[in-house]
């Protein structure tokens, strides 16, 4: 029986019970950075997708998507 693949960095630290300490240790990368990441406030380059995706199995191209949240615009009339 195969295991589906992680869809995201949330779903894999979820269904592995991983805290963002412990996975920015194993992908030796800055807790900071990490969070930013999973606020999506900040790109994933690729050298750290792939350190990412080395240790999480989730797809490098799911982790390079952006933008991750969805931006809200506001248009006001320019009088």
């Amino acid at each position: 029986m195969k295991t589906r693949a992680y869809t995201s960095l949330q779903d894999f630290m979820e269904r592995t019970g991983t805290t963002q300490t412990e996975l920015a240790d194993r992908a030796k990368m800055p807790k900071s950075q990490l969070s930013q990441l999973l606020k999506g406030s900040r790109r994933c380059s690729i050298m750290t997708a792939l350190r990412l995706a080395a240790v999480t199995g989730v797809p490098v191209e799911k982790l390079t998507a952006w933008p991750k949240v969805t931006v809200k615009r506001s248009f006001r009339a320019v009088a």
